[in-house]
């Protein structure tokens, strides 16, 4: 999906320009090397995790940016490597780069035998477990080795990986590729974009074949397949025989677009007429091995936005505020879990963000399982493209809070769709948050008295649209009570997935002071409605009874609130931060003194499960549905006397702590085990067979 992204594209050329700036560059590289004198000297790896094999034919200057490049980063690698490279015959301007390298085992072939069989040479004297044949015109970025080793270790099954490859100047070349039954058979995907970090290209995900240029295997495999076929050779199809024969012996071929490289394709190649005239023949060799594995078998992909390989698998548009992050709150913790329950289960996941996405990569994918596909935030604009590309393409559509579930019925409407027909299978809508609930209550906690009529009128229009969908999904059973007043559905609970430490937290003795967890963007949300009342109502209490206490503000905060909090004794505000894990662990009880929210508290979850426990209102406990000492103490928020006690009491005596904190765990292991999370959202998004 082509779509506008949050921030502007990188200032690219055109792969032409570009080539020519890296030809002066390498050429400059190759003159130092040898008027200077410089060794490219490779630390000697004992027992290396990855073998490099580099076949050369001529192309000195760009053999030796590459050569360079990859000793420059040896230590930066993050996996152990060595390097293989085999010369096919080269001329001597080349060969005299050789006296300048150490540490590399060096394969000179007197004729050219062809690319694949020059490989199979230097996998012949390869010592790692794996074995990454590269194209001596390809500059590995930063981590490249290390991400690509982490996808074998990350997805099951995997045989062979590949990178995301950029044209020199910044211009997409390919993540990844696949099969059309056309003329041109062999597609690579995203070739072209000129915006290189595009988020239909930045998921790791299953696909046809990878590029030789950049293609990793395990030893073993390659060894059991028989290495590339000499049939293709000189060149041109031996990778993608590979990996149609990775695929036949049962395991996946995977791009991962955390490995990236810029490759200078065709610096190093024959005239183009020379080249085409290899590239008609061995398609033709190629069909004939693999015609009926690729197109007479199982279905066909659907549309063209199909980027993975896999036809089967279940595809899910889950459309959202924003990126969902576990430091956010707002319910965007229990998204995240979702979404990467998902691509734990297999699914090929699009989330679409409406109004907000990061604008780096790197940090939308800073919590999320890198299988999932990030769209940027583009509004009306964007949707309006993703209806119009992918019509008929996923199976499920997950539309989460009814603002946004409004924004894609009218969507869908001014396409002249519904939302049953736009997917193939299943539509879900998740409440996320009632809002009527939460505006009913804080109706009633501000002016004393609310409406029952207005929450009747509220939340029967905030729920008009429900009955379109296959399922509606919240996330407390007290929610589930207010749906089925007021809606015309039968309500799936779906509340929060969280596993309880693997490692013992620490015990009452190496814990001192409270603190607070949540968003503080601006006033009079919830968060911050809640500290307002706590600091005039319940602090000086709590610091006339443990004058030394200590409080800490954790989460993203406005400036004017914070000015207006670090001025109250004892505390400290961090803003936002990557994990809060650490000061759940520091502290001794965590403080919700919530007023009026609607969902369920992810944050008091996150604490009973790290062994913290909280003196929370009865509205908190009401959503979460425990009884009082079960994981927190509940208390008022009208009366602050007792809830000052309360927490003063639960800071001071451990007996009482480890009474709460041990029904806490025994209850959040039940009530947010993970297992059963997953199993039902499989529930909701697979179709029911009746045999």
């Amino acid at each position: 999906m082509s779509e506008t992204p949050a921030v502007p594209l990188l200032d690219t050329v055109d792969p032409g320009t570009g080539r020519r700036a890296a030809l002066a560059e390498a050429a400059l590289i190759f003159d130092a090397i040898h008027r200077n004198g410089v060794r490219v000297a490779f630390a000697t790896e004992p027992d290396p995790d990855v073998s490099i094999v580099i076949v050369a034919r001529d192309a000195r200057h760009l053999l030796a940016l590459t050569l360079y490049r990859l000793c420059a980063g040896q230590r930066l690698a993050g996996v152990a490597f060595e390097v293989v490279l085999v010369d096919n015959a080269s001329a001597p301007e080349t060969r005299a780069l050789y006296p300048h390298l150490d540490g590399v085992t060096l394969i000179e072939n007197a004729t050219n035998t062809g690319f694949g069989p020059a490989c199979n040479a230097g996998a012949a004297r390869a010592r790692g477990r794996f074995i990454l044949f590269l194209n001596p015109d390809v500059d590995l970025l930063p981590g490249a080795l290390a991400a690509m080793v982490a996808a074998f270790r990350d997805h099951e099954g995997a045989g062979i990986v590949g990178a995301r490859l950029v044209f020199p100047g910044g211009v997409l070349q390919e993540s990844g590729a696949g099969f059309r039954d056309d003329a041109g058979l062999t597609h690579p995907h995203g070739r072209g974009n000129a915006d290189p970090f595009a988020p239909e290209h930045a998921a790791t995900r299953d696909v046809g074949y990878v590029s030789g240029a950049v293609l990793m295997i395990e030893r073993t495999l390659f060894e059991a397949l028989g290495g590339f076929d000499p049939l293709f050779a000189p060149a041109y199809f031996e990778d993608t025989d590979l990996c149609l024969r990775c695929h036949q012996a049962g395991r996946r071929v995977i791009v991962q677009p955390r490995a990236v490289a810029i490759h200078y394709e065709n610096a190093t190649s024959a005239r183009r007429e020379d080249v085409e005239a290899l590239l008609d023949r061995n398609r033709a060799r190629f069909l004939d091995r693999h015609r009926s594995s690729l197109f007479a078998q199982g279905p066909q992909p659907r549309g063209t936005g199909l980027l993975d390989h896999d036809p089967w698998r279940l595809r899910v548009l889950y459309v959202d505020d924003r990126v969902p992050h576990l430091d956010l709150g707002a319910g965007l913790p229990r998204a995240n879990a979702i979404l990467n329950a998902m691509a734990g289960l297999g699914y090929a996941v699009t989330f679409f963000p409406n109004y907000q996405a990061d604008a780096e990569e790197a940090q939308r994918y800073r919590d999320l399982d890198e299988r999932i596909e990030m769209s940027y935030a583009s509004g009306d604009d964007g949707f309006a493209r993703l209806i119009a590309e992918r019509r008929d393409h996923y199976d499920v559509l997950w539309v989460s809070r009814p603002h946004n579930i409004l924004f894609v019925t009218q969507a869908l409407h001014a396409a002249g769709l519904d939302p049953r027909g736009f997917v193939r299978s299943k539509v879900i809508f998740d409440s996320e948050a009632l809002f009527a609930l939460r505006d009913f209550v804080t109706e009633a906690a501000s002016a004393g008295s609310a409406t029952a009529a207005d929450l009747a009128w509220q939340a029967e229009r905030e729920t008009r649209l429900f009955g379109l969908a296959d399922a509606v999904v919240c996330v407390s059973p007290a929610e589930a009570r207010v749906l089925a007043r007021y809606s015309a559905c039968n309500a799936t609970v779906l509340g929060h997935a969280l596993a309880l430490p693997e490692a013992p937290t620490p015990d009452f003795s190496e814990r001192a002071g409270f603190v607070f967890v949540g968003a503080l963007a601006r006033e009079g949300q919830p968060n911050v409605d809640s500290l307002d009342w706590f600091f005039a109502h319940v602090w000086s209490l709590v610091r006339a009874a443990l004058p030394q206490a200590a409080l800490t503000i954790v989460g993203g905060i406005a400036p004017e609130i914070r000015e207006r909090y670090v001025r109250e004794p004892g505390v400290q505000v961090t803003g936002r931060v990557p994990q809060t894990e650490p000061f759940l662990d520091a502290a001794r009880v965590f403080l919700a003194p919530t007023r009026f929210a609607a969902g369920i508290p992810h944050k008091v979850h996150e604490a009973v499960a790290r062994g913290l426990p909280c003196v929370v209102t009865p509205i908190l406990a009401d959503q979460v549905g425990w009884a009082d000492g079960t994981g927190f103490l509940v208390r008022d928020w009208r009366d602050p006397k007792p809830f000052a006690a309360a927490l003063v009491a639960l800071h001071e005596d451990a007996a009482l702590w480890h009474s709460v904190q041990a029904a806490g765990f025994e209850t959040i292991a039940a009530d947010c085990d993970a297992g059963a999370f997953t199993a039902a959202i499989r529930a909701l998004c697979e179709a029911q067979v009746v045999a």
